[in-house]
């Protein structure tokens, strides 16, 4: 049976009677501890023992740092070319640390290959060298501070060097928890805690996973089972195509008569069978924007849009606002249809809509006062010239304004992360959420990729599963 293998980086000098405690825990645990200064290391002889450290790194499956007096060694040049610095600098907010003069310690150095790798770090550091970092950050662009002597540091000349990279670990945009302790005890009870709630989240996040699992796949049989029923007691080979036309189209063909049969009911026939880009036939309506409603006031907004006339009221449409999205693409394959297909799959849809309990669009004659969460201004009018939200919407700035308001949509929903006081920037390619506390602000990253309009909601998910990880 494979068991976890857990790399011990320190300075060995100053903590070696520590490792050996930390060694016996692992092994108590039953993991495998990979330790340099117990031949657990290969040093292969044609490089430098440096090199073979970092490499011992790469394969192992969690890295215990433990943060004391001594820097150590200073990493050889050659051993450092493995590791990415400028690419390591980016996930932290430090400053310092490995710029200019500043050196890196084969210690250090084993804990960038372990970020560059993905591995988990978990960090303690010593409370007296912590009590010193404080006053080092209060005084370290002042002249004063080359003179100062910290208690807690073996060589005053390595200071800098040591408290940087605590700065460092600290300022990560992920993985930035550090730990004090002031007997080997403190880091012993940590790791039991801290590895016995991943290992509960683990089991956890695997039992709800199967059972979600089986409720789709059994949702999934259902319908298909349904549809199956449904198209197979159809012999017409037209009747089917129609059929399927109108479960394909059913949302869409709503949303259409909706619309119309509230603005303009007499052009319903000649507008829901235009070859006209539907945006186009939305400005012809009288629409001048979409915006999301302000979910501070209401956390149904979210499964919510608002759509502004130009005569200044307003329709509540009870579909969110990345399928409104979709459905501007959905009309592009509509529209290619035939007459007669378009007319059948109309007429299904429309003789299936009987029994709505709420109506899918609400008029109220008056403006919509805009939230926090409305649409940029830019995207209001078309008449001045400037960008209707309909053409806007497949721009970036579009789809960051859908990424912010799913998120803050979901983040009010949740019991547990709407009790986070947090401000939340979506940019081009990742997502800055700033968690405020009473000591500090701490920020984190969340990247993201969007190929198409379809994967927003794909991409919120992905930023909301790793933030509720980061937060927990």
């Amino acid at each position: 049976m494979a068991s976890l293998k857990v790399f011990i980086s320190s300075t060995c000098y100053d903590l070696h009677s520590l490792r050996g405690q930390l060694r016996s825990v692992m092994l108590g645990f039953g993991h495998e501890p990979i330790m340099s200064d117990q031949a657990e290391v290969i040093f292969d002889p044609q490089i430098h023992t440096h090199t073979s450290c970092l490499r011992e790194v790469k394969n192992c499956d969690v890295v215990v740092l433990v943060v004391g007096s001594r820097f150590g060694g200073t990493i050889i040049p050659k051993a450092l070319e493995q590791i990415d610095l400028e690419k390591i600098s980016d996930m932290s907010r430090s400053e310092k640390f490995g710029e200019g003069g500043y050196k890196i310690s084969i210690t250090q150095a084993e804990i960038l290959q372990a970020i560059q790798n993905g591995i988990p770090v978990f960090a303690f550091v010593d409370s007296g060298i912590m009590r010193d970092h404080l006053t080092y950050e209060k005084n370290k662009n002042k002249d004063i501070i080359k003179e100062i002597e910290f208690s807690s540091i073996d060589k005053p000349e390595t200071a800098a060097y040591i408290f940087e990279f605590i700065n460092f670990l600290r300022l990560r945009n992920e993985n930035n928890s550090i730990f004090e302790f002031s007997r080997f005890e403190d880091i012993e009870i940590q790791l039991k805690k801290q590895w016995s709630g991943l290992f509960q989240r683990l089991l956890s996040e695997q039992r709800l996973k199967i059972t979600d699992g089986r409720s789709i796949d059994l949702l999934s049989s259902q319908i298909a089972d349904l549809k199956a029923a449904v198209l197979g007691s159809i012999s017409s080979g037209e009747l089917k195509e129609t059929a399927k036309g109108a479960i394909r189209f059913r949302t869409l063909i709503d949303f259409t008569y909706s619309l119309i049969n509230e603005i303009a009911p007499e052009k319903f026939d000649t507008l829901i069978k235009s070859n006209a880009p539907l945006k186009q036939i939305l400005s012809e309506l009288g629409i001048a924007n979409f915006v999301q409603p302000d979910r501070t006031m209401d956390r149904s907004a979210a499964y919510s849009s608002i759509l502004i006339n130009t005569n200044g009221t307003h329709f509540l449409i009870r579909i969110p606002l990345h399928r409104i999205y979709r459905l501007l693409e959905e009309w592009n394959d509509f529209k290619e249809l035939g007459e007669e297909a378009k007319s059948a799959i109309i007429s299904a849809v429309l003789d299936s809509r009987t029994g709505r309990t709420t109506p899918l669009i609400t008029h109220f004659n008056e403006p919509y006062i805009e939230g926090s969460s409305e649409a940029p201004e830019s995207a209001v009018n078309t008449r001045d010239g400037e960008v209707s939200f309909l053409d806007y919407i497949t721009t970036q700035d579009a789809r960051k304004e859908l990424i912010y308001n799913s998120l803050t949509s979901f983040i009010n929903s949740d019991p547990v992360m709407s009790k986070i006081n947090m401000d939340i920037e979506v940019r081009s390619e990742e997502v800055l959420v700033i968690k405020k506390t009473d000591d500090k602000d701490m920020k984190y990253t969340f990247p993201y990729k969007i190929f198409k309009g379809t994967d927003i909601t794909t991409a919120v998910d992905s930023i909301l599963s790793r933030m509720r990880m980061a937060f927990s």
